[in-house]
């Protein structure tokens, strides 16, 4: 048996919660299911302050920084096969080239991704995800969603963290032989990857909460957002941005959990 991590979807909650102040003007997504999509960011909201928020506190006080730090760090290098798949299926062989170099240094020179060795090398961490690779390939995202626990997604972006669970080498290794015990470390890493983000994100989830209207900050940093993820960074002039948000915390998010950026509730930099 070889599920999704049980506790990574945790931390989509912390996304309800998200990054930084949308930009002035910033183009928003449709928006049709309004109703819906409010109820269910009230309930990631209320799981974030009665459950994931005073769990993440716990977790800090008993855990280092610097233990944190080497969290993330293995957590991201595990994102590594399904980052270079989709780069190579949006045809961006340097990037892919990075990619590779990356996982092998980190997983080797960086004990098994415990230290981002790679960056200190210069070569940069990237994100990337099937939901950007359907864009890349012309596919329109549909309109916004805010599920419970995965929290703001669109039709392709959900689609895409499908694909990305599927060709993930995690989601069929096995690592235990214990069915049962196989179970519980995947859950483990989930919970404590989804804890972990949850700390790095305090501060960015108390600013977006403290806005007039959070719902709409969340739903326009998550459309500027991806549209900056798809564009690699590259300025689209028909649909630019005046100080667009950062929004690392998505990959944060899908590089600790499970590899889909827009399937959760927090935010930060990764």
């Amino acid at each position: 048996m070889k599920p999704a991590l049980p506790g990574a979807a945790l931390l989509a909650v912390a996304l309800a919660a998200c990054a930084s102040t949308p930009a002035a003007g910033a183009n928003d997504i449709a928006d049709p299911y309004e109703g819906f999509n409010r109820k269910m960011f009230a309930f990631n909201n209320g799981l974030d302050k009665y459950a994931l928020d005073p769990a993440a506190t716990a977790y800090k006080t008993v855990t280092p920084e610097f233990a944190r730090d080497r969290v993330t760090d293995f957590l991201r290098n595990l994102r590594g096969p399904v980052i270079f798949a989709n780069d190579v299926l949006q045809g961006e062989p340097d990037r892919a080239g990075t990619t590779f170099a990356r996982f092998g240094i980190n997983t080797t020179i960086g004990l098994l991704g415990l230290w981002d060795a790679a960056t200190h090398m210069g070569l940069d961490r990237h994100n990337e995800d099937f939901g950007q690779t359907l864009a890349v390939w012309g596919v329109e995202s549909g309109p916004y969603l805010v599920l419970p626990v995965l929290g703001p997604t669109t039709p392709r972006d959900l689609t895409g963290f499908g694909v990305d669970r599927a060709i993930d080498p995690l989601t069929w290794v096995q690592l235990d032989n214990d069915d049962d015990t196989d179970l519980a470390i995947r859950a483990g890493l989930g919970i404590v990857g989804a804890l972990n983000t949850r700390v790095r994100l305090e501060d960015q989830i108390n600013t977006l909460n403290a806005q007039p209207e959070p719902y709409i900050a969340l739903r326009r940093i998550y459309s500027s957002s991806r549209q900056a993820e798809i564009l690699n960074g590259r300025v689209n002039e028909a649909t630019a941005y005046d100080d667009l948000p950062d929004f690392d915390a998505f990959d944060d998010y899908d590089d600790e959990l499970f590899g889909d950026e827009n399937v959760g509730a927090a935010p930060e930099e990764e």
